[in-house]
């Protein structure tokens, strides 16, 4: 039995599973001194193939902890870039918040509001905490 503990943290070995299933060389992505590699070795144009794979039965825990990264972290990019959110940013966080056990400590870490100017706040806050406002009947 996993708790919230077991996935506060995404696990390399998963990382280098998600690019292995995607047909991804790892060495392409990252190296055994890249920091922050849950960030690092996703791609903002691949999001389509994320959100495919984390719906597949075969798609572990550990892994779908790892595409959460994954998608936080492209949707954020696709926001800064383009200024509007990406077409599968509903889709996504539907999977974020159905698997909240797995996704707690990352959409907290990108919902972070304790700095009061939002200009400080990652793109992507905004647009969680409106998502989940919205669920929620607020």
């Amino acid at each position: 039995m996993n708790t919230s503990d077991d996935f506060k943290f995404p696990k390399k070995e998963a990382i280098i599973a998600i690019l292995s299933k995607l047909g991804i060389d790892q060495s392409t992505r990252f190296n055994e001194s890249d920091q922050d590699i849950e960030y690092t070795s996703c791609r903002t144009e691949e999001i389509d193939l994320y959100i495919s794979l984390y719906t597949k039965e075969d798609t572990s825990l550990f892994e779908k902890r790892v595409l959460g990264c994954y998608f936080l972290e492209c949707l954020n990019d696709y926001l800064l870039i383009n200024k509007k959110s990406h077409l599968l940013q509903d889709k996504a966080f539907e999977l974020l918040y159905s698997d909240l056990e797995i996704h707690d400590s990352e959409i907290k870490y990108w919902s972070d509001t304790s700095i009061s100017d939002q200009k400080y706040w990652w793109p992507i806050t905004e647009k969680l905490i409106t998502w989940n406002q919205r669920k929620n009947g607020f």
